[in-house]
């Protein structure tokens, strides 16, 4: 009885290291399906980039014009054959091309430019020590003067600008 005893013993702990082995098993299948449900994002991500590139070459060459039969106006606008350019230096004094201005009569010289040379576009120049304010006051009057757009002249750096 005693080896009976002993052999169930060992057979228990037979059966034990059996299920112990079962049960490692069975683990494993669980972590290799674990592993096998998860989503492998890169080829996605590919796909997705190549789609995108795809659609980037495609989109300019899907835009089409329309067709349309414009109006025709009776008279041509002006072009201006002269760039504007407003001068201010570090002075003060105003300048319109190369003739000094007083900057009472600034808008008024401007409009004429706008009436009789038809300009719409002008330049501003100002030098480096002018304060903001006299910078703006020179833009407003020259926008309240007719002009549709105003440009600041810069110099790059290493670059002199001379009148």
């Amino acid at each position: 009885m005693g080896m009976g005893t002993a052999g169930g013993a060992a057979g228990g702990s037979r059966t034990g290291s059996g299920s112990a082995l079962a049960e490692l098993g069975a683990r494993r299948r669980a972590a290799a399906g674990s592993a096998l449900s998860e989503i492998n994002v890169t080829p996605f991500v590919d796909v997705v980039l190549v789609l995108l590139i795809i659609f980037m070459v495609t989109a300019p060459l899907l835009v089409r014009s329309l067709e349309v039969n414009l109006p025709t106006a009776r008279m041509r606008s002006a072009e201006a054959t002269e760039r504007v350019i407003v001068t201010v230096d570090a002075e003060g004094r105003t300048f319109v091309g190369e003739r000094a201005v007083n900057p009472l009569l600034l808008e008024e010289r401007l409009r004429e430019i706008v009436d009789l040379e038809g300009a719409r576009e002008g330049y501003l120049q100002g030098d480096v020590s002018l304060e903001y304010g006299q910078v703006i006051e020179v833009i407003d009057t020259m926008k309240r003067a007719g002009f549709d757009r105003v440009g600041l002249v810069y110099a790059y750096p290493g670059e002199q600008r001379q009148r």
